[in-house]
């Protein structure tokens, strides 16, 4: 009943230094700052569990967006509720201005309901990305936030403010289809044959060169989504002439860029330890 979920801390926030920020406040039971379980490094959110309750409301009330270590730190309650609610009551927001920081959105959005946890979107730099997220305690007060802020004129801009829409299901109903590793005498009417079978095809493209060579690779748009699944499912590693196709969503470059960065990444954090 006193537990609370303490988010975006600094790397070199330890147990010791939440301690010393929330000991006077009340009790601790205990502290924990979550670790990667191969290379040890803090993952930047852990849990502070005081006896009472009374106190974890008082270090949500005084503490949340306090700064710690030169990071603002986020707090919400630790709970299966707090977790079934971020489902239905989380928000987008974009077009910020850059000088809004957590706690001034927090501000604004606070007066709808029970802000559970706020993020402010940085680069490597720290500087605003100019979109963030505001998850509200129940769907009602999401939704009263959304009719009376999307549009509002905010520090000279409009912000855009919608229900989240979680990754895995922003794609779910994409049309375009990507087709790769296949022979490259493949035409434009060969890919639509190979795929007509799952439903109305509106385009087929085998992609060229400068010289029109094929580049091994082509997109198929369907004109429903439901065909444009099915084809992925039926389609990927399976054999075509000899060759083993990969077969999935199309992605736009941006989409693309960011993964093969975030890959990097991962191979980095590996690398150096």
């Amino acid at each position: 009943m006193g537990s609370l979920y303490a988010g975006n801390l600094h790397p070199e926030c330890t147990e010791a230094t939440l301690y010393q920020k929330f000991a006077p406040l009340g009790k601790i039971l205990n502290i924990h700052i979550c670790k990667d379980d191969i290379t040890g490094q803090s993952l930047r959110y852990g849990f502070v569990n005081f006896e009472s309750k009374a106190d974890a409301e008082k270090a949500l009330s005084l503490l949340n967006y306090d700064l710690v270590k030169g990071k603002v730190i986020r707090l919400m309650w630790a709970s299966k509720k707090v977790k079934k609610a971020n489902l239905c009551a989380n928000l987008f927001i974009k077009n910020i201005d850059p000088n809004i920081d957590e706690k001034t959105l927090y501000d604004i959005f606070a007066i709808y309901g029970m802000i559970l946890s706020l993020k402010v979107e940085t680069d490597d730099f720290g500087h605003s990305r100019g979109y963030g997220f505001v998850q509200f305690e129940n769907e009602d007060e999401a939704n009263e936030a959304i009719r009376n802020l999307n549009g509002k004129i905010i520090r000279g801009r409009a912000i855009y403010v919608s229900k989240f829409i979680p990754r895995e299901n922003k794609y779910d109903n994409f049309k375009n289809v990507y087709i790769k590793n296949f022979e490259l005498t493949l035409k434009d009417g060969d890919l639509k044959e190979l795929c007509q079978k799952f439903g109305t095809i509106l385009s087929s493209k085998v992609m060229a060169d400068e010289n029109g060579e094929s580049k091994g690779f082509g997109f198929v748009c369907f004109e429903d989504a439901e065909s444009a699944k099915k084809a992925v499912k039926e389609l990927n590693g399976t054999y075509f002439n000899g060759h083993k196709l990969y077969v999935g969503r199309a992605k736009k470059k941006e989409e693309r860029r960011a993964e093969v960065i975030q890959n990097l990444r991962r191979k980095l954090q590996f690398a150096n330890p």
